[in-house]
């Protein structure tokens, strides 16, 4: 059954997935050529298109919500101009530009409250979140959703309400509060079935089958994985649909239905690929590249992991500079917020003077008692000033804790890779070891063979030992195993000949295999020798080192690595 439901999958992407959503918008596109004045209606026509691009082209649904904005703009038509605002900020938020949709949103609420439109104003809040939650600012995500659904609740909007369920929900996950997201997400996923809103029920579906993931409830996830996947295709739902066939193909792979996942992932991929979406490809490299390594194809698992940690150094660049515009968006917000005080403050100013003047006519005692007020004003004034400056020097503080951090988090990255690939190394070095261990093995089986069989076998078994006295060498194997071990331990072997020129090929592989905490034995077996030869070989290396026997040699070589 799982194998028919992964090719039902596969057979329904040979047809188009913007189909219904694209024969909507063309009717939409029929009835604006039939409109050639500028008019209210044109301009709801334009914002319409734009909102239904939203999840099929970022892209097209700015043109089209910039055009409707031009045109409101000319005609005063402030609802007009609060939906292309907010269509051009979801859509920003879409493509990564989450500075330019924090501005654009914020525009789009306050021209709903000058209109005293609440559910647009709800809207807006809604969507300010959603960009907030993409820039990990979990906390200010959930406070502005909590002030969206009081304004949602006051306005009886349970569709709305679901929909920041989700929304929440979402946010928990990450935040690895499974038990509430749960809560939020199966009281999303009833009010949108009782509504028989389709997107909002193939969004819980999918937010409830990545939990039910996280908590290895497998028949749970694939009840809803499944829901949110055939949801999102009757929908023309794409990001849906391609976290959809992520998540299926987590959930085959541990099932060990290997074949099942690897169908799923890379039709993911190439989805995401072609519609660059690149924290789907993102997603789809790292299940790929666990399923690979689960197969046990370890050379393809490492193709995937060098191409997911490629796109996330990528990704993690692009998201810092999302973090940095938004906070320069707060820190501009901020200022015109104080522009408008200071020229508030210079009209009263203006003012006091104007009614200074006049009662200089009355008398030279209300002037003065006047330029004293207006001099007590200005200090009040200079007081706030310095305040608020000292307040943005604050804040840059913050700004210089924060790429702190963030460096903090790079290196804390590289530290994973780096014992990433120790772990590989090490690895390398025990299936080294498994391979010498068995070629000696049968070389002891040959010999006890050859002594008990006829002539022609004895020659035969001759030929089989000389063959397996050439695998056990090991001086290719050494040079790639060498090669890993320099990926990791930069300039080890190079550094180490420096100091002791007089070392030779065999110490320096001594030198190797103990920085690799190998005992006596693993170390014999890899070098093809016996373990007193092994135990020698260090005794010699330590006097040529000139070490005593009280210095370890494996502390030796961590310090010397440090230097």
């Amino acid at each position: 059954m799982r194998h028919i439901f992964c090719l039902l999958f596969f057979l329904l992407t040979i047809f188009s997935i913007n189909g219904q959503v694209n024969n909507f918008i063309d009717s939409l596109n029929l009835e604006l050529k039939n409109i050639s004045t500028i008019n209210e209606k044109r301009i709801d026509l334009l914002n319409e298109i734009g909102y239904k691009y939203w999840t099929v082209d970022s892209k097209k649904s700015i043109d089209y919500g910039k055009e409707a904005l031009e045109l409101a703009e000319k005609l005063s038509y402030h609802d007009g101009i609060a939906k292309a605002k907010r269509i051009l900020g979801v859509a920003y938020w879409t493509l990564g530009k989450p500075k330019l949709a924090l501005e654009n949103l914020t525009e789009a609420q306050k021209q709903y409250e000058e209109i005293n439109d609440e559910e647009g104003e709800a809207n807006c809040l809604m969507n300010t979140g959603m960009v907030y939650a993409d820039l990990d600012d979990y906390n200010k995500a959930l406070d502005i959703y909590d002030r969206s659904i009081e304004k949602f609740t006051k306005l009886n909007l349970k569709s709305r309400i679901a929909t920041t369920f989700s929304k929440i929900g979402t946010v928990l996950i990450q935040q690895n509060k499974l038990q509430e997201a749960k809560e939020y997400l199966t009281n999303a996923l009833n009010m949108h079935s009782e509504n028989n809103f389709a997107y909002g029920i193939g969004e819980a579906h999918n937010r409830l089958g990545s939990l039910f993931l996280l908590e290895g409830e497998l028949e749970q996830a694939d009840y809803h994985i499944k829901k949110a996947i055939l949801t999102s295709k009757n929908i023309d739902d794409e990001d849906g649909y391609i976290g959809g066939l992520i998540l299926f193909g987590k959930l085959m792979r541990l099932r060990n239905d290997f074949n099942a996942a690897e169908i799923n992932l890379n039709l993911a991929l190439k989805i995401a690929t072609e519609k660059q979406l690149r924290k789907y490809k993102l997603d789809a490299y790292r299940e790929l590249k666990i399923l690979k390594k689960n197969q046990g194809d370890l050379n393809e698992s490492l193709t995937y992991y060098d191409k997911f940690i490629s796109l996330k150094d990528s990704i993690y660049n692009i998201d810092k500079s999302k973090q940095i515009a938004a906070l320069e968006f707060s820190n501009e917000l901020k200022n015109k917020e104080e522009k408008v005080i200071f020229l508030q403050e210079k009209e009263r100013s203006s003012t006091i003077i104007k009614w200074s003047l006049f009662g200089g006519i009355i008398g030279l005692t209300i002037i003065s008692l006047l330029v004293i007020n207006g001099f007590r004003l200005q200090a009040v004034r200079n007081k706030e000033f310095t305040k608020r400056r000292q307040e943005l020097l604050v804040s840059k503080e913050e700004l210089a804790k924060t790429a702190l951090e963030n460096a903090h988090l790079k290196q804390q990255e590289l530290q994973q890779e780096l014992d990433f690939k120790n772990k590989e190394l090490t690895s390398y070095a025990l299936n080294f070891v498994q391979k010498n261990e068995l070629l000696q093995q049968l070389q002891k089986e040959v010999n006890l063979v050859k002594n008990t069989t006829p002539k022609e076998q004895s020659k035969l078994i001759v030929e089989l030992g000389r063959t397996i006295n050439q695998h056990v060498y090991i001086d290719r194997d050494w040079e790639d195993f060498k090669r890993f071990f320099e990926e990791v331990h930069v300039d080890f072997h190079k550094k180490l000949q420096i100091k002791h020129p007089d070392l030779s090929s065999n110490d320096l592989k001594i030198c190797i295999l103990t920085r690799l905490n190998l005992n006596i034995k693993e170390t014999a077996s890899i070098l093809g020798i016996s373990p007193e030869s092994a135990k020698t070989a260090r005794y010699r290396l330590r006097k040529k080192l000139n070490l005593s026997t009280e210095d370890e040699l494996l502390h030796y070589f961590l310090e010397f690595e440090k230097t």
